[in-house]
């Protein structure tokens, strides 16, 4: 067997209620870790004294506070290991995290990277993590993965072991995403490499009510949705400007794509977008596919199918009700196309759908109804 050694870096802001606990976990590996590198992104707290009393124990540096990002960045170039394990300051690692990833690594000498499920966990009466419910996450073949990755986030990077050179090759997190910086990493990681997956998981993600995110942009847990979205959408458009649409086929396509490949690529492209609430990019990909002169005046069962799910997609319906004016205005420019109409009503089918079968209270089912009835009658106008 390859025995790899491992680098962990941990950027850190402010965390001195937890980072003990999350050091120790590392500490505690039953595969230890070459290095713990913290990194240190200018906290005002407690911190830089409880990382002093770590000793040799960690290397632990500071810097000026720019985010993780930049945290993340400056660990990365101090990193001596063959495989980076990034993970969060107020987490807990499993004590077989290393080991069982190691494993599945070594059984798998092509992948690039391996993910796993993780723990969800709370702060029980003496502060310390309480371990709740597994999250679970899909496993998709090499074909796939990319794919279903861009439609949304469904591991952790924390739970991801990933080879330096793959790193190097890729280069550093965008500083300019101070959230979904993570999601952004995930995707250049499985856009470059091939992933593979430990069925075992490999630490708790402490749910909390303390303070998230850079100094800029510090925000409350209420908001994590929020601001999510906002990055999300800026990952959406950064996919949209790097990307030819051969990529979001499966599997992804570099050569000259037949028109039908072109047309699935328009439409899985469509898909993405949707999912990371890039409306005016969703219905720009809608009116290319509309153009098409294979599309014709009616949408095939497949491709309408496809439109109603992009709607349900990720944050494409909140996108939508937040800029209602702009998105009736694309509804309406749908209808100088022969299949419009059908484009529309498929829209229409998704938020039916929506209405019928998401958990949510009378007034939410309602308001998806009266979008819904609102396409239906746009479209027969």
């Amino acid at each position: 067997m390859n025995i790899m050694n491992v680098s962990v870096l941990v950027p850190t802001f402010n965390r001195a209620n937890y980072i003990s606990e999350c050091l120790d976990s590392l500490l505690a590996q039953s595969v230890p870790p070459l290095e713990i590198i913290v990194i240190d992104d200018g906290s005002e707290d407690g911190t830089a004294a409880l990382l002093s009393s770590y000793g040799e124990r960690i290397r632990h540096v500071r810097k000026e506070n720019g985010g993780k990002p930049s945290a993340v960045n400056l660990g990365l170039a101090m990193a001596r290991g063959d495989l980076i394990w990034i993970f969060d300051d107020d987490d807990v690692a499993l004590p077989d995290a290393i080991e069982t990833r190691l494993a599945c690594l070594n059984d798998h000498p092509e992948a690039g990277f391996v993910y796993s499920p993780h723990y969800y966990g709370s702060d029980g009466p003496d502060g310390r993590i309480q371990r709740g419910r597994l999250h679970e996450v899909p496993h998709f073949d090499n074909d796939t993965f990319f794919f279903e990755l861009m439609k949304g986030c469904f591991f952790h990077l924390a739970t991801a072991l990933v080879r330096a050179d793959v790193y190097l090759k890729i280069g550093g997190f965008d500083g300019e995403l101070l959230s979904s910086e993570d999601y952004d990493m995930q995707l250049r990681l499985a856009r470059a490499s091939k992933p593979a997956f430990s069925p075992v998981a490999s630490f708790i993600f402490r749910k909390h009510a303390g303070l998230r995110g850079a100094k800029a942009i510090r925000y409350k847990a209420t908001q994590r949705s929020t601001v999510f979205r906002k990055f999300d959408q800026r990952v959406g458009q950064k996919l949209r400007a790097s990307l030819a649409p051969g990529e979001y086929l499966v599997p992804r396509q570099t050569e000259e794509l037949s028109s039908e490949a072109h047309k699935q690529g328009l439409l899985n492209r469509m898909t993405v977008m949707a999912s990371k609430g890039c409306i005016p990019e969703m219905f720009d990909d809608l009116r290319q596919l509309l153009s098409l002169p294979e599309t014709g005046r009616q949408l095939s069962r497949i491709d309408a199918k496809t439109i109603s799910e992009a709607i349900r997609t990720g944050y494409a319906y909140e996108a939508c009700r937040n800029d209602w004016g702009g998105f009736l205005n694309n509804i309406i420019g749908l209808k100088d196309f022969g299949a419009g109409k059908s484009a529309i009503r498929a829209l229409a089918d998704g938020v039916f759908a929506m209405a019928k079968g998401y958990p949510e209270s009378f007034s939410g089912r309602l308001g998806k109804l009266r979008v819904a009835l609102c396409l239906v009658t746009a479209s027969f106008r």
